[in-house]
């Protein structure tokens, strides 16, 4: 179907994004001075761009002001400092094509703003379009041979050489852009990208596939974009977040804002006559607008991004009132949602969300950013009340929390099982013997020594971990069962701040305490979420979170932030927890 492709423009959107603008610009200039000689290039090259929004855009309270002439000069300035002899931007990334070309696509944005005008009639603007240029110019050689080092940096890097390719032209930009799209895009079958980020998909894949498709006549990259907003439509909370446990970027340890969702929605809204996809845009809307002024340049060179969402109906369709996912889109909660390739599945039952993560990487080389290894495998909430996670220490050789290894979802139960095994080692055989005492260093999976551990028979120790969670109307019930070795094991329940809690007492670190018998509760307004039960308090069973030896050798941790309740006990048999929410309204 084709989809008509109209000039009925979005009048309050667009008011909203210049004045969000201009307060963010305004914001600037009060510590320009102060901040510009230590702008690293990146943030040097956002601030040009958002004063040349502002400086062009004609219902901005900072049109052509002469306010911005000196602050623009001084970018032009930083950035040409910066720039190094090859052409490329250093950074904790030394003369790095993926870094130069997250700036190099705001050059490219910004000379296209200028360009997008009748002429750049005013002197200030011509200066900018020339320097600018100059700085495209003495990059191209270096980015259109240079390399990458994270899958989103390739697409990163051919966003910048298609805009470049459109301001000075050359044939190896286009062939090098096609040998890096000849390796594919790294998209999962569940739609998330190899990166399983939130963060990535919205500052880079997402944005560069668009930009390259725009700018290459690649429309089938759209599809990608497509297939990944749509997977994310379930992940969305009323709190104005997404979901992020499952990623293998640092977001996977934050709260990660839904807002820089905005743009990706709405273009492909309008583009493609989604109603879901406006209902998403139309909710995103609502929260604070994320970097505005370069919206704004957006706005100005895509059409799209201008329109009145399809069907014209600002709030989208609304959730009722009832389920505890106030304002929500419908699209947004679904009963059931899962992320096979992430192992994450997500529940709404009764007016709770019963979220479950078992897509742990396996820790081959260790704790490294790149691998998904978040322990939090369950979230529940009810209305405002949030239990933000759930995690598990066992006190077994310092190896960490649980990570599910095998994670399996039937129905409303998802099951999850980890086995973990430490070793003693015993005496090597006289023909691995060396009369020195100087044998290899090795690291056994634990830890490293000069033992020639591979020659060594061992005493094995074992503990499987199998974790259950079935979701049965308004409750949610948590079983966790051991096999073998007999030790401690911590239950950590961390809840947002914000609330209170009854039926645990407290411990002696601040915000931290031990339910030891029947249930307890958290409330925050008229929302409720009941937990238990709990267990005795023992010397032999202490209530601590232990992110493993990992973190703890570089006296570092992963631990989480909030309001935290530990259950303890010992890892036999097996063990039975159940989470309820409830409204006091009802």
């Amino acid at each position: 179907m084709t989809i008509l492709h109209t000039a009925q423009a979005d009048v309050a959107f667009l008011d909203r994004v210049v004045e969000a603008a201009d307060r963010h610009v305004e914001a600037l200039l009060e510590t320009h001075d102060a901040e510009v000689p230590g702008l690293a290039h990146r943030p040097a090259m956002g601030r040009l761009l958002a004063m040349v929004a502002v400086f062009t855009e004609p219902g901005s309270a900072f049109r052509e002001a002469d306010g911005l002439r000196e602050p623009m000069a001084r970018c032009l300035d930083r950035l040409e400092m910066l720039q190094g002899p090859t052409g490329l931007f250093d950074g904790t990334n030394l003369c790095s094509p993926p870094d130069s070309a997250f700036t190099l696509n705001d050059v490219c944005l910004a000379l296209s703003l200028i360009r997008a005008l009748d002429g750049p009639g005013d002197p200030l603007l011509a200066e900018v379009d020339a320097r600018l240029s100059g700085i495209v110019s003495r990059a191209i050689d270096a980015m259109v041979t240079g390399g990458v080092h994270t899958p989103n940096h390739r697409w990163e890097l051919c966003a910048a050489l298609a805009q470049i390719n459109g301001l000075q032209p050359r044939p190896d930009i286009a062939e090098r852009i096609g040998e890096w799209l000849a390796e594919g895009i790294d998209q999962l079958p569940d739609g998330m990208y190899s990166e399983r980020s939130p963060l990535y998909a919205t500052a880079v894949t997402n944005p560069s596939l668009i930009t390259i498709a725009d700018s290459s006549g690649r429309p089938e990259l759209l599809d990608h974009v497509r297939r990944n907003l749509t997977a994310f439509l379930p992940w969305f909370s009323p709190d104005g977040n997404v979901e992020s446990v499952f990623s293998r970027r640092q977001d996977q340890w934050m709260d990660f804002d839904a807002a820089p969702f905005l743009p990706l929605y709405r273009r492909l809204a309008n583009q493609d006559g989604r109603h879901d996809f406006a209902a998403a845009a139309a909710w995103l809307d609502r929260l604070p607008l994320h970097e505005p002024a370069k919206l704004l340049a957006m706005t100005r060179l895509d059409p799209w991004l201008r329109e009145a969402l399809p069907g014209n109906r600002p709030a989208g369709a609304l959730a009722p009132s009832s389920n505890g996912d106030e304002g929500l889109p419908a699209t947004f909660i679904p009963a059931d949602a899962a992320l096979g390739d992430c192992g994450v599945y997500r529940f709404r039952r009764a007016g709770s969300v019963t979220t479950v993560f078992g897509g742990c990487d396996e820790l081959v080389p260790g704790v490294v950013s790149g691998l998904a290894t978040n322990p939090t495998f369950l979230r529940f909430a009810h209305g405002a009340a949030v239990l933000a996670g759930v995690r598990l220490s066992r006190s077994f050789f310092d190896l960490g929390p649980f990570r599910s290894r095998n994670t399996e979802r039937i129905g409303t139960a998802v099951t999850m099982a980890e086995e973990l095994e430490a070793n003693f080692y015993l005496p090597l055989p006289p023909q691995k013997r060396r009369a020195d005492g100087i044998y290899a260093l090795e690291h056994e999976g634990r830890f490293s020594a000069s033992m020639d551990f591979r020659s060594r028979p061992t005493v094995v120790h074992r503990l499987a971990t199998h974790v259950a969670v079935q979701v049965e109307g308004e409750h949610t019930v948590l079983e966790i069962s051991f096999e073998g070795a007999d030790t401690a094991f911590a239950l950590e329940l961390t809840f947002r701040p914000g609330g209170t809690l009854d039926g645990v007492i407290p411990l002696a670190a601040p915000d931290t305490f031990q339910l030891v018998e029947g249930a307890g509760s958290y409330r925050l307004g008229g929302d409720v979420i009941e937990f238990g039960p709990g267990s005795a308090a023992h010397p032999d069973t202490p209530a601590a979170y232990n992110p493993g030896e990992t973190y703890r050798y570089l006296a570092g941790t992963n631990a989480s932030g909030g309001v935290k309740v530990f259950i303890t006990g010992r890892t036999s048999g097996s063990h039975r927890f159940t989470l309820r929410g409830r409204s006091l309204a009802s």
